[in-house]
């Protein structure tokens, strides 16, 4: 019989869809304040495989991925995911968001980001709140699965997550985590 253990702790990971630069500037130092130290960043991507974000962002949508130390308890993923709501709607925008936040973890065999829209393949985590594996570790490689996006399946972020992996397991060795969660739960 198995029994619970404690968490594994996961690397905190945060997508920014954004059009302008200066909206992203400002979600990095409010993200700095809910996550900690900002540890790993990528270049832009071209959010260009896909139209749903453009009637509200624009065009030429780039994305942008953000880890953060310490490592933190996965299912705080909820609270995570309310927190860069509120930084959205902070951003301004005119009814429309100028920037896209959607916070995750990496842990050994995935990347999870959080989700307010349910679907088949996510998992309700409570607080309006799923979470949705969108990348998947196996044999040395970062996989899309088939109900992942686009840009995730054709592997384009695959080079940026085995350096987060490789992060992931630096900061294990050190120990650099918390349990801490980011509010008291309701």
């Amino acid at each position: 019989m198995s029994l619970p253990e404690s968490f594994p702790p996961a690397l905190p990971v945060v997508s920014i869809l954004y059009t302008d630069i200066e909206p992203y500037k400002n979600a990095l130092v409010d993200l700095q304040s809910i996550f900690g130290e900002l540890v790993l960043s990528s270049d832009p991507y071209p959010f260009d495989m896909s139209d749903y974000y453009r009637k509200e962002m624009g065009l030429a949508i780039q994305r942008v991925w953000l880890c953060f130390a310490p490592l933190r308890d996965p299912s705080d993923l909820p609270l995570w995911k309310q927190s860069c709501v509120e930084l959205e709607r902070g951003a301004g925008g005119q009814g429309n968001r100028l920037v896209n936040i959607d916070p995750g973890y990496l842990d050994h065999g995935k990347l999870v980001l959080a989700s307010c829209k349910s679907a088949p393949d996510k998992i309700y985590m409570g607080l309006g709140v799923y979470a949705h594996t969108c990348l998947r570790y196996k044999k040395g490689e970062f996989h899309g699965p088939e109900h992942s996006f686009s840009d995730f399946i054709d592997g384009r972020f695959d080079d940026f997550f085995l350096s987060a992996k490789q992060l992931l397991r630096k900061l294990l060795r050190e120990k650099r985590s918390t349990d801490l969660p980011l509010q008291e739960k309701p």
